[in-house]
């Protein structure tokens, strides 16, 4: 007996029932009151459903677009995604910092489960330097051949390079792509094997590219380029 099920109310009605007037069991009385029992659970299931279905975090199916749609209007519409994708990415779309190198991390990871490795090459807390501040007589630098810092420079301004990874697959299930790796690899041939030509028109599953390049274009600051590899 669960709450809120044609048992359940029955029982509670039973139990504002003087003593003195019925049997606890009386056979008459409680299918009467069991058709009007089947009725108030299936009443109750309603209410149960409209409270899912009021919030971001348990909405599903249509309720989900009404809610992306009250938010976020035409901007955001589903596109294959599963229920639990599309809120990940409303949420990631109206609850994250924006047009910040924060902000973006903090998006994708809300999005692909990761944050990316973001290097930009003016600054220098990316880049490093040879010598730094001097402590101790001595001058400390943050930057080591192939360990730490990056090669900088001041003729790229506004501009990123990112690498993103996906923490679900993605794509067509079971099907590999041309430089596959894991036990899809080298699976490819012509007329053979787990490789096969798509269109834009085929479904597709998880975190696809696209939803990652979307999601940088509304969170990366106005007038940049974010170059950007995706794993």
């Amino acid at each position: 007996m669960a709450t809120g099920d044609s048992n359940d109310i029955l029982n509670r009605v039973k139990m504002l029932i003087p003593f003195r007037w019925f049997a606890w069991i009386a056979p008459i009385r409680d299918a009467i009151l069991g058709g009007l029992s089947d009725n108030a659970a299936w009443c109750y299931s309603w209410i149960v459903y409209a409270r899912t279905q009021s919030r971001l975090a348990t909405a599903t199916g249509l309720f989900l677009d009404l809610t992306a749609y009250d938010f976020l209007g035409r901007h955001l519409f589903r596109k294959n995604q599963t229920d639990d994708i599309y809120r990940r990415m409303i949420k990631a779309t109206i609850l994250q910092e924006r047009v910040t190198r924060a902000g973006m991390i903090n998006a994708l990871k809300s999005l692909t489960g990761s944050a990316p490795w973001i290097f930009e090459p003016w600054n220098t807390n990316d880049a490093g330097a040879w010598s730094g501040p001097t402590v101790a007589q001595a001058s400390h630098g943050n930057f080591a051949w192939n360990t730490a810092g990056g090669w900088g420079s001041t003729d790229l301004p506004a501009q990123t390079f990112m690498q993103v990874t996906r923490a679900s697959p993605s794509g067509i299930p079971n099907v590999a792509g041309w430089s596959s790796t894991g036990h899809l690899s080298g699976l490819g041939g012509w007329g053979v094997g787990a490789i096969e030509l798509i269109g834009p028109s085929q479904q597709q599953y998880g975190i696809t590219n696209q939803m990652i390049y979307d999601m940088i274009n509304t969170t990366r600051p106005t007038g940049s380029i974010a170059w950007t590899r995706i794993n």
